[in-house]
């Protein structure tokens, strides 16, 4: 596994402004805003490196020096290396100019999204699967109670904040090298997804453990009362 792991890159997508988060990110790129005593981006790079996977790039754009200068001396000696992929950029272009001339595949995550996801178990997914690219994934809940109505309107059943049976995506992406070229076909990441759906070429990996992102302030609320049972 640990040989395997070098064939590896890790790309964390950094660059968003994070508009759903001001005023708090008018001074702060949202990946260095804190929850509890660590910031969101050291709790990424640490489960990186609790799974010995250290190759690791940042794809920033907004506030680049403020995150750059961040990483550099927390990070002091280690293989992270941050790329300013632009302000405005799509997605899929801070993925190209990641890896641009790396032959190395790639695991691919989102810079405000903390996931306790086992990556020994992600990878051996991936090598089970390995002409596929793999996306992870989460089973919605629902925050409310659900009913089912009759016709009548009487309630025929209620379930408190029951699972939903959807299962939506939460970053963690798995891929060979050779899908970097059909990217060139596509200006925005979401319509290669669906491509790459559309045509069987996708499978998910599925979280079962805990997962938290952070877009909204609300969410940020939420985030500082549950990481306590995520660490």
């Amino acid at each position: 596994m640990s040989k395997i792991k070098d064939n590896f890159i890790v790309v964390i997508l950094c660059g968003g402004e994070g508009q759903r988060l001001r005023p708090l990110t008018k001074k702060i790129p949202k990946p260095l805003i804190r929850i509890k005593d660590k910031s969101i981006i050291e709790y990424i790079i640490n489960h990186f490196h609790k799974f010995n996977i250290n190759n690791i790039f940042i794809a920033t754009g907004y506030r680049h020096l403020q995150l750059k200068n961040f990483i550099e001396n927390k990070y002091k000696n280690k293989n992270i290396q941050i790329v300013n992929t632009g302000l405005k950029s799509e997605i899929i272009n801070r993925i190209k100019k990641i890896t641009k001339n790396k032959d190395k595949d790639i695991i691919l995550c989102y810079g405000d999204t903390l996931v306790d996801i086992n990556l020994n178990k992600l990878i051996q997914f991936y090598l089970n699967n390995k002409n596929k690219f793999i996306m992870s994934s989460y089973q919605l809940k629902s925050n409310f109670g659900i009913i089912d109505v009759a016709r009548n309107d009487e309630v025929k059943s209620f379930k408190e904040k029951p699972e939903l049976g959807i299962w939506f995506n939460i970053g963690y992406f798995i891929f060979e090298n050779r899908y970097l070229k059909q990217m060139n076909y596509h200006n925005k990441f979401k319509d290669f997804l669906s491509f790459l759906a559309k045509h069987k070429k996708m499978k998910t990996f599925k979280h079962n453990g805990k997962h938290i992102t952070v877009n909204t302030i609300s969410e940020l609320e939420k985030a500082r009362e549950q990481i306590i049972k995520f660490i």
